[in-house]
């Protein structure tokens, strides 16, 4: 009873029998997932894991399917009700040895759980495969065949389409992310992980998503959490998590080329393979570059003099082998390099020139003691950055992390991960040369995830962690003894989830996350002219400085939320209510010196400015018409009422957040499958909003507003298979209308591809 009891609950530990270290050699981690299965499924799971090793086109980018793959059709058979397996998945769903892994972590089979449970799942919540309605976490998946059937081409185009995202793009290859509101230019309350590894750039914790050395066609999903998650996911992890996760070097294999032309003035070429050295060991390489010419519609004659043809060059090496039949080392190097017009945080454009490198090595172990993980990583940034107002700004910023973690559970409903994690982050002073700025941080966390019953399950995560800050050389307006200094502070998630039937959950969560200040806040320096003596005519020197006193930013979420599935119309829908506040909001230097030194010389720093209350509702309801269709649906509500220090009588600083969110948005997309053929069209609307510009003239410098009217967009893709390896596809955004505005910089043009894609 007890066995069935456990399987039913869908949380049930290890089974019980003889010693496992009496049965010999211990099964590598996939090899151990169908012996937890009947003798008769096994076969058929044995079975349809070869059909998935013998086509590249389940294991690699799905290509246009013309019919249902043979391992699915053999898996579904499997998992048919009433059979022995459907309680074996319930057992797999609770936590098996094998899938146990950190956020983002590769060492586990993807494809074989997302086989087994009919749909993609994710283990970064709890580090334990989940169905996305299962997680304690608001947490939406885009799947490989989406990335595949989008009519954009690059990461932030197809985030767009998702309930509760803005997407501000500033130009070809420069766009900004934010989730629940609060984007602003180079924004930095968004966690990016590609398989674990933050690629959001320290220096600002900003995210500059054209360094990002990953192509569209090695993705296998983009897990997208909402809120707050610290305490689950680590720093900056702020407002939202984007955590995107390849393909396996080691269980998938995908060999993929694309060469693509399109307007204004675009190409772009990548191929992806996929290398298996022996049974234990493979290996994935991918490299892709593109250009194109700048968007130059409605643009100021200030910003025209410095467009740049934005360009992207990416090239990346993952490695997995399987050490012994119970660990795994995986291996990767990465490089990029871009170059774009983006929008400083003073709202200005600028050119910016990036070169990112990155080495990542990490270890995991099957143990009596859990699941064991140690990772290492290194990312080095160098950034120019030049602009009309502003001197030449060279950035270099390197980042090591060090993470060790055991997931492990307590009889058969507690499942606990401990954690560990270094990080030392270090900048070069800006601006003014000589010494740098840096900070170590020690973190501990702990996850304990409790299956109360059959029908009930609570998360809680806490974090803790210890900032020291350190400079050296030359220093800033506060002086290099201000910079020695520590702080200590918490961060935790909490998630009960409530399965009332097989169809109804109801999620209720809690969480608080820290923004803590970036580099750039606490130790930029820079002398220059802020005015002019109306008196003299003379100009008016001033100091720009980082402040080492400044505060983090506190973000507090409370969250509702139903998942419903509809059988019936072979629909899934969500519906979410949140509130959220943020207290100490950082701010950038305004046109108001923070201070007078000496009564004479103004002094602008980074200061914190006050609070915000966000809150709001999205909705969102997708599914099928057959086999052929596919539709999808989504709305959101939000305002935000911001409570700050500044711009009370005019505008003399760069936050205002309040102002800058729409207040609906509406996503719609259709689609269909038509034997060679398939197509999609993809619909947003949202209403109007104000946006700052910097303006400068002789005497004095101040923000204006810039309105943003309400507006409808379309893109398309269509595509055609020449072959079965081979496609064609025609894509296109903002397909209706010349250009539209979606930001205070230049409007966004349509944009016309021609797409041809191959397997090998």
């Amino acid at each position: 009873m007890r066995a069935v009891r456990q399987m039913r609950a869908g949380r049930a530990g290890r089974t019980q029998g003889p010693d496992r270290r009496q049965q010999g050699r211990r099964r590598s981690l996939p090899d151990r997932l169908p012996a937890r299965l009947p003798h008769d499924d096994q076969r058929n799971l044995r079975s349809a894991k070869s059909d998935r090793r013998a086509a590249p086109s389940v294991k690699g980018p799905p290509p246009m399917p013309s019919h249902r793959p043979r391992a699915t059709d053999r898996l579904r058979a499997i998992l048919r009700p009433g059979t022995a397996t459907t309680a074996a998945v319930a057992l797999l769903l609770g936590g098996i040895a094998a899938p146990l892994s950190s956020a983002g972590a590769q060492a586990i089979d993807h494809g074989a759980l997302e086989a087994l449970f009919g749909e993609p799942v994710t283990t970064s919540a709890t580090g334990k495969p989940q169905r996305v309605s299962e997680a304690p976490v608001t947490m939406d998946i885009v799947t490989a065949d989406d990335i595949r059937r989008a009519a954009a081409t690059d990461i932030p185009g197809i985030l767009r389409q998702l309930a509760g995202i803005d997407v501000w793009e500033w130009g070809r290859g420069a766009s900004d992310v934010g989730v629940r509101g609060y984007n602003q230019p180079y924004s930095p309350r968004l966690l990016v992980l590609i398989n674990g590894r933050q690629v959001y750039l320290d220096h600002y914790g900003m995210t500059a998503w054209s360094t990002l050395p990953v192509q569209l066609a090695e993705i296998r999903q983009i897990e997208v959490v909402k809120g707050p998650n610290t305490a689950l996911f680590g720093f900056n992890a702020v407002s939202g998590v984007i955590n995107i996760i390849t393909f396996n070097p080691l269980y998938d294999t995908v060999s993929n080329a694309t060469a693509r032309v399109g307007t204004p003035g675009y190409a772009e070429l990548s191929a992806v393979r996929s290398v298996k050295l022996g049974d234990r060991i493979g290996l994935r390489l991918s490299a892709g570059g593109t250009s194109a010419d700048a968007f130059d519609k409605r643009v100021r004659a200030d910003d025209r003099q410095i467009l740049t043809k934005p360009q992207r060059r990416a090239f990346n090496a993952d490695g997995l082998m399987q050490v012994n039949d119970h660990s795994q080392l995986g291996v990767e190097l990465s490089y990029s390099t871009a170059r774009q017009n983006e929008f400083f945080p003073q709202w200005e454009m600028n050119i910016a020139d990036y070169r990112t490198l990155s080495a990542k090595a990490t270890y995991a172990l099957d143990s009596d003691l859990g699941q064991v993980e140690a990772s290492l990583y290194h990312n080095m940034l160098k950034v120019d950055v030049d602009s009309a107002s502003f001197p030449m700004l060279n950035v270099t910023n390197g980042v090591t992390v060090a993470r060790v973690q055991d997931l492990f559970k307590i009889g058969t409903d507690h499942s606990v991960r401990l954690a560990g994690e270094y990080r030392h982050n270090a900048m070069d002073n800006v601006a003014i040369s000589g010494g740098n700025t840096s900070y170590s941080v020690w973190s501990a966390s702990g996850m304990w995830d409790w299956a109360i019953t059959d029908q009930l399950a609570l998360t809680n995560a806490l974090r803790l962690d210890h900032l020291r800050l350190d400079r050296k050389g030359a220093t800033t307006v506060y002086g290099e003894q201000a910079y020695d200094r520590t702080m200590t502070k918490p961060s935790f998630n909490t998630g009960l989830v409530f399965k009332a039937t097989p169809q109804d959950t109801v999620r209720l969560s809690a969480a608080r996350g820290l923004q803590i200040p970036t580099l750039i806040e606490y130790g930029y320096s820079e002398s220059r002219v802020v005015g002019i003596d109306p008196r003299s005519g003379r100009p008016i020197p001033g100091a720009f400085s980082g402040n080492p006193n400044l505060k983090p930013t506190t973000v507090m979420n409370y969250e509702l939320s139903y998942d419903r599935t509809l059988p019936s119309i072979d629909a899934v829908g969500r519906v979410s209510l949140f509130f959220q506040t943020s207290d100490n909001i950082k701010a950038l230097p305004g046109y108001t010196p923070t201070r007078l030194r000496g009564g004479v010389l103004p002094e602008f720093t980074f200061t914190n400015v006050g609070k915000s209350q966000a809150w709001g509702l999205e909705a969102g309801l997708k599914g099928k018409i057959g086999g052929d269709w596919r539709w999808g649906l989504n709305y959101t509500f939000e305002r935000i009422r911001d409570r700050l220090t500044v711009n009370t009588t005019a505008i003399t600083n760069s936050t205002e957040f309040g102002r800058e969110t729409p207040h609906h948005k509406l996503n719609a997309s259709i689609g269909f499958t038509a034997g060679d053929w398939e197509g999609d069209l993809y619909a947003r609307y949202s209403t109007s909003y104000d946006m700052l510009r910097r303006s400068d003239n002789a005497r004095q410098t101040v923000y204006d507003r810039v309105k943003v009217p309400s507006y409808v967009t379309l893109d398309t893709r269509l595509g055609y298979k020449l072959t079965d390896a081979t496609t064609v596809a025609l894509q296109g955004t903002a397909i209706t209308q010349t250009a539209y505005r979606q930001t205070s910089g230049p409007a966004v043009e349509r944009q016309v591809f021609l797409t041809l894609s191959t397997r090998f």
